[in-house]
């Protein structure tokens, strides 16, 4: 087996600093958290953590490279990134309008959690998995050029911290749902997270 270049420790915490602070991604899982539960957003979740070692795996064949040499390259996916949280932002604010009570309680949160599948395109068009990605690619080995090894332990190294740290987002939200439970505590919780998502946006295009 070949040796691994590596620098185990070093990546280990810039993946946990990487995850745990805030983003698109941590603010969408809280969201999650809270409207739809932890079980419901584990796929949004899955997706997030699938998107990330792709955009390892296409950074480590040279596509990392390649964004870095177009001037405009990360303009794009910021302004693409930044639309489609603005689109979330108001899908947020649609879903918490006040909606007629079944009987048996207030009315259950309308929407759903993000598919996987579209938590792994998000990471396409999310500059910050992207910067995230290259990083990772280029700051953390030796002298030789990474190989499968590497690109494996780093995959799955990222996968199992920022998974924990994404799920600690995730089960803040779900911790205040009962908080939640009048439309009226929802819509302003809804006002705060697509607010937040919004500045998300506009951080981004600064």
């Amino acid at each position: 087996m070949e040796a691994l270049n590596l620098t185990v420790g070093p990546l280990a915490l810039f993946a946990f600093v990487a995850s745990i602070t805030p983003g698109p991604n941590n603010l969408l899982l809280m969201r999650s958290g809270a409207s739809f539960g932890v079980r419901r957003s584990l796929w949004h979740l899955f997706g997030v953590q699938v998107g990330f070692a792709g955009l390892l795996v296409l950074v480590h064949l040279g596509l990392g490279a390649i964004l870095l040499a177009l001037p405009g390259a990360f303009a794009v996916l910021r302004w693409a990134c930044a639309a489609y949280l603005l689109w979330l932002a108001w899908l947020v604010l649609r879903d918490a309008q006040p909606r007629k009570e079944t009987g048996q309680g207030p009315a259950p949160a309308a929407g759903r959690p993000m598919t996987w599948f579209e938590a792994v395109l998000f990471q396409l068009v999310n500059p910050k998995a992207w910067m995230m990605a290259i990083t990772v690619a280029s700051a953390f080995y030796g002298a030789s050029a990474p190989h499968a090894v590497d690109l494996t332990v780093a995959a799955l190294l990222c996968f199992m911290i920022g998974g924990s740290c994404m799920l600690v987002w995730t089960l803040w939200g779900a911790s205040i749902d009962h908080l939640l439970k009048q439309p009226r505590a929802r819509q302003i919780f809804a006002w705060v997270m697509a607010l937040a998502v919004a500045a998300t946006a506009a951080w981004m295009l600064r």
